[in-house]
């Protein structure tokens, strides 16, 4: 962001503490990546920073709540724009860091000049579009002939963020801890978008009985499993497949094999993740298990299912980021939210699209006892 973007207070604070907006910048990159140059201590750059952050909003370490929320009100707009590079860089980051994400999806990032355009080079498949930001909340289907080329819609989602930034500001989290929840807090909205398109598209899948079962994980139904493993991978240009599941459902596996064969390296991966890593050439990607929003009684996916995907050029998913984070006071959400706290009324908000091709033919299993 240019010097002159910035407003003149914002400047006024910077020249107040003898720095500029590069200086801040590198530092909370330096900061949170562990970089630090040599004769600074992590305690004097989280001072640093912490100190920049409050005079940004006018406040001292002692204001109170009341002090706070008027701050954010306002100069919330003025400390996010000095925030967002660092968060940009973080989020896109902190996509590309699961393994999940990197086994199931076709990443273009606009800011990073790639390019909205995705190529079907198979056979016509059905294109399911997700739709979940702030304009739509449903799904479009449309079928994609071979050899065309087409772009994923994006819209704009958004996740909270407002009470961890008063938390950091009032030095119950350190920049690291701050950086983390917002970058959490938008990857999970991500994971949440892709792994609903997901979990309902075996049921349009052209050919169920080849890729969709369901049955006990036994010796009795080991080579039926195995045959959807194979039909998956010769389906897709003979592509290496991954298994995917959350942790309990990739556990089930363990009752295919004869443990009279178990390799140590199979009783180490054991030991240390709690499951095999990998079911014969197989391996196993686990989908990291969350509570429904504020409903600890309710998991967000299925423990009985394990899913079954090509990997390489043959990923299911076609995501596009455009690659700019925003941190927004929410102010379109209707009379519902008018009495929340002004720290509350902010998320992180940034644009991209999701589809899936259903005709990548990928697999199914749903476990029974």
């Amino acid at each position: 962001m240019n010097k002159m973007n910035f407003s003149e207070h914002v400047l006024n604070v910077f020249d107040e503490m003898k720095t500029s907006y590069e200086e801040v910048k590198n530092l909370m990159f330096d900061l949170y990546k562990n970089e630090l140059d040599d004769g600074i201590s992590k305690r004097e750059a989280e001072d640093k920073l912490r100190e920049v952050s409050l005079k940004i909003f006018g406040l001292t370490k002692d204001s109170s709540r009341r002090e706070r929320e008027r701050a954010y009100r306002d100069y919330g707009r003025q400390y996010f724009d000095v925030i967002e590079e660092v968060t940009d860089w973080t989020v896109s980051t902190g996509l590309k860091e699961n393994e999940w994400f990197n086994a199931l999806v076709n990443y273009r990032n606009l800011k990073d000049g790639d390019t909205n355009l995705f190529v079907n080079e198979h056979e016509e498949v059905i294109l399911s579009i997700a739709r979940m930001g702030k304009r739509h909340h449903d799904t479009m289907l449309q079928r994609l002939p071979e050899n065309t080329t087409y772009s994923v819609e994006t819209d704009v989602y958004g996740a909270a963020v407002g009470a961890d930034i008063d938390r950091y500001l009032i030095g119950q989290e350190d920049w690291t801890k701050l950086v983390d929840a917002i970058t959490k807090a938008f990857v999970v909205k991500i994971q949440e978008l892709i792994f609903a398109e997901i979990l309902e598209a075996p049921k349009k899948l052209p050919a169920q009985s080849e890729f969709v079962q369901t049955g006990a994980l036994n010796t009795t139904n080991r080579k039926k499993f195995n045959k959807i493993l194979q039909n998956v991978s010769v389906a897709n240009d003979n592509a290496d497949v991954v298994i995917m599941g959350t942790m309990v459902a990739l556990q089930e596996l363990e009752n295919l094999i004869d443990v009279k064969w178990v390799a140590d390296s199979q009783k180490e991966d054991i030991a240390k993740m709690g499951r095999l890593g990998n079911y014969g050439r197989y391996t196993l990607v686990e989908i990291p298990q969350r509570f429904a929003r504020n409903d600890v009684t309710k998991s967000m996916y299925k423990d009985d299912t394990l899913f079954v995907f090509a990997t390489g050029d043959n990923k299911l998913v076609d995501m596009v980021d455009v690659g700019e984070t925003l941190i927004e006071e929410i102010t379109d959400r209707g009379t519902a939210n008018s009495n929340i706290a002004d720290i509350m009324k902010y998320e992180v908000q940034r644009e991209l699209g999701v589809s899936t091709r259903i005709g990548r033919y990928f697999g199914s299993w749903t476990i029974t006892d």
